[in-house]
């Protein structure tokens, strides 16, 4: 009861606060400028209506003086968050006294990616360098459209052998109406894997390794649609039907991987986002604030009084306190409203979400919160240089930024999986320093050092952002 009344205490007061500005943020300005053109430059492939989608004015929009600098800016970072430009530059001219012209370049991204895969099974690259087993490791060839058809669409292609085999094929059409704002898509998901964590031992993954035979197969069929009223709003359905298969050995070994002994469950879930984000950037923010919050019902049809129901919820927030220096904080919470112990439904801190410091650890639990805060200085600013020995400025010209990092981050998780496990039921934290490396194509490298309260330390590297995943 404790975990609810914190959780419900820390979060209420900074969703009613952001709602008060996010209900004043969508109803427009007034003013004493009407645009009167938008002109679109290097935008070879992408058609013209999908880049105005993102624009915070419109041809016949009417402005405050005030305001053009912040709108340009803010419209220059939606189309960058886009991920289907390197570069937007906008500038505008006043036609008289009264009207401007919008001009916009843009610098298409390359968006056709056929390229073989090589990945690792452990949860993070760090888990992978300290466990340094190449033989448990996936090859194959993942093709990767964005920008499908010049109209934001999304195609999937994924076929991986080696250690496991996966077969995916996602489709993603973000609009489908002349209003753009509602969108559709499936998933078909089909996974095979030689070796599954079948239990937690010690807050460390126990493994089963099969040789010549498949420890787990899933299959994952979706279908999902979307719904943007607003530029930072975004609404999302799923609907999902899952099959998942274990071996015998698998259920000897740990008969509540699943639940009840069962080696073989079909499932059905309903899955409901709500988003709001605007952040700067998506890939590296610094400024700005995003809220989501997700209701799932997992497991509908497994049996009438079994399953899963939960609310997931994430908070950030991003803001510059000085010249160069930004402080970043974020929070993720889930909350379960069922009884069921099952390895396979309990995931919590260290799967796709960890506490830096606590990389090789996993938990699971039915509720749990992880936070992590960030104080960055910006040792080199965001720079931009040309790779004249390549013809193609899609990837000649490139961007550049370094920051250090000092951080702090905590957990809890609220479990009855404690055989064994010290991390559950225990406040957790973390801290330490790290150096951050952004450019192009979304790429962020981090190398930190991290000492935990068990007094655990190293250094460990990251792929992406210091921030809550989604």
């Amino acid at each position: 009861m404790q975990f609810y009344l914190k959780s419900i205490l820390f979060i209420l007061p900074i969703i009613f606060l952001n709602f008060l500005s996010f209900s004043q943020e969508e109803k427009g300005i007034s003013g004493n400028f009407i645009i009167s053109d938008i002109e679109l430059s290097g935008n070879k492939i992408t058609k013209q209506d999908i880049i105005i989608r993102e624009l915070l004015f419109n041809v016949g929009d009417t402005v405050r003086s005030i305001d053009i600098n912040s709108i340009i800016e803010l419209s220059r970072e939606n189309l960058l968050n886009t991920s289907l430009f390197n570069f937007v530059t906008i500038n505008y001219d006043i036609d008289s006294q009264f009207y401007l012209r919008i001009k916009i370049d843009l610098q298409e991204r390359w968006y056709i990616w056929p390229y073989p895969v090589l990945e690792y099974i452990e949860g993070n690259l760090s888990t992978f360098l300290k466990n340094k087993e190449w033989s448990r490791t996936d090859y194959g060839l993942f093709v990767l459209i964005n920008n499908f058809r010049g109209r934001k669409e999304i195609l999937k292609l994924k076929s991986i052998f080696g250690y496991n085999n996966r077969f995916v094929l996602y489709y993603n059409k973000p609009f489908i109406d002349k209003q753009k704002k509602t969108g559709i898509g499936f998933d078909i998901d089909y996974f095979r894997n030689h070796e599954i964590a079948y239990q937690i031992l010690n807050d460390e993954l126990v493994y089963l390794k099969l040789n010549g035979k498949f420890a787990r197969k899933t299959l994952k069929l979706s279908t999902f649609v979307s719904y943007r009223p607003y530029l930072y709003t975004n609404h999302k359905f799923t609907l999902r039907y899952t099959n998942v298969n274990v071996s015998d050995s698998v259920i000897i070994l740990n008969p509540d991987y699943l639940y009840g002994g069962n080696k073989d469950i079909s499932f059905i879930t309903l899955f409901y986002k709500f988003d709001y984000d605007k952040r700067d950037s998506k890939i590296y923010p610094l400024q700005g604030f995003k809220f989501n919050t997700s209701l799932i019902v997992e497991g509908i049809g497994i049996n009438s009084d079994e399953g899963t129901f939960y609310l997931k919820s994430v908070i950030e927030d991003n803001f510059k306190i000085a010249n160069r220096l930004f402080f970043n904080t974020g929070i993720e919470g889930k909350i379960s409203f069922d009884n069921i112990k099952s390895h396979y439904f309990s995931e919590a801190i260290g799967f796709k979400n960890y506490i830096r410091g606590m990389e090789y650890y996993s938990t699971l639990g039915k509720n749990y919160y992880i936070s992590k805060s960030n104080l960055k200085y910006e040792l080199i600013p965001q720079s931009t240089f040309n790779m004249d020995f390549i013809s193609t400025e899609k990837f000649s010209k490139v961007h550049f930024a370094m920051y250090c990092n000092l951080f702090f981050d905590t957990g809890y998780v609220n479990s009855e999986f404690v055989s064994n496990n010290i991390l559950v039921n225990e406040f957790l934290y973390s801290g330490g320093f790290g150096i951050d490396f952004v450019t192009y194509y979304d790429k962020v490298l981090r190398i930190e050092y991290s000492l935990n309260k068990f007094g655990d330390h190293g250094v460990f590297i990251h792929l992406g952002a210091p921030i809550i995943e989604n």
